[in-house]
C-alpha cells in the first residue's frame, strides 16, 4: 500500500482498489488532479482491512474481472466499515443501475475518461459535505417506514430499495411534508447529483414516482410548474 502525501494534510483521502497496474496509475493521477491523496489496495480484501484500521474520506474500487461477480457483496461489506463516498469504475455496461441500487454513490464505464472521473470524485466529496437533512434512521409514518440505514421504504407489505441520491431526495421532501420546494430550494438544502444538478433533478423526480407509485403510501410526489416538487399526504 504506497502514500501519496504531497504534503498537504488538508486534502481528503482516497482508497482505491485496483488489481491492473496502468489503471491504478491513471486512477491515481486523476484522484490526485481531483485534490486526493491516494492510498492503494491491490485487492478488495486488502481494502477491507485497510477499513478497518483507519479513516478515508473517498473509496474508489476499480472493479476488476474476477471479482464482477461479487459487486454487490463488496459494495454491502465496504458500507458496513465506512458511508464515505464510495465510486465505482466497472466494465460492465449494464452494471450502474445494480451498483447504485447496492450502495455506490458514482459509476463510471471501464475504459474511462480521466475528466469524468475527476467531476465524479468532486462531485461525491462536494456532496458528503453538505447539509442534506436525511432520514437517519428508522421512521413510520402513516403505515409507511422510512429506513435510512438500507434506503428503503415499506408499506402494506410492499418494498422499494433507493439509490443515494434518490434517497437524499426523498429525505428532503419528506422533511418538508405539503411544501413545494423549487429546483434552487432543493439544491440550497444540499442534494447533489453531480455536474447538471438542476436538469437532472427532474430525472430524479420521475424515479422517484416510478418506485414511490407501486407502493401504494399515504403521499404522493406532486410538481406544478413555476411552484416546484411537493410531497403530499392524503
Amino acid at each position: 500500500m504506497q502514500d501519496y502525501q504531497n504534503g498537504r494534510s488538508e486534502r481528503s483521502l482516497a482508497l482505491l482498489i485496483e488489481t491492473d497496474e496502468a489503471y491504478r496509475a491513471v486512477i491515481t493521477a486523476s484522484l490526485q488532479l481531483a485534490g486526493c491523496r491516494v492510498e492503494h489496495a491491490a485487492t478488495v480484501d486488502l481494502a477491507l482491512a485497510a477499513l478497518e484500521r483507519r479513516s478515508y474520506n473517498l473509496v474508489v474500487w476499480g472493479v476488476s474481472t474476477g471479482d464482477s461477480g461479487r459487486r454487490c457483496e463488496v459494495i454491502s461489506e465496504v458500507r458496513l466499515r465506512t458511508e464515505v463516498p464510495l465510486v465505482l469504475i466497472d466494465g460492465g455496461s449494464d452494471a450502474a443501475q445494480l451498483d447504485l441500487e447496492s450502495g455506490a454513490d458514482q459509476w463510471l464505464p471501464k475504459p474511462f475518461v480521466p475528466g469524468a472521473l475527476i467531476g465524479a470524485v468532486r462531485a461525491a466529496l462536494r456532496k458528503a459535505s453538505s447539509p442534506v437533512v436525511g432520514v437517519a434512521t428508522r421512521m413510520e409514518m402513516r403505515g409507511m417506514v422510512l429506513d435510512g440505514k438500507t434506503r428503503r421504504v415499506t408499506a402494506g407489505g410492499r418494498e422499494a430499495a433507493f439509490t443515494r441520491q434518490e434517497w437524499d431526495l426523498l429525505s428532503i421532501l419528506v422533511s418538508h411534508p405539503n411544501r413545494f420546494l423549487g429546483a434552487r430550494e432543493i439544491l440550497r438544502l444540499g442534494w447533489r447529483a453531480g455536474d447538471h444538478e438542476a436538469d437532472q433533478l427532474r430525472t430524479y423526480v420521475r424515479r422517484l414516482r416510478q418506485k414511490m407509485e407501486p407502493l401504494e403510501l399515504p403521499c404522493r410526489l406532486v410538481s406544478e410548474h413555476g411552484q416546484g416538487y411537493c410531497l403530499a399526504f392524503h
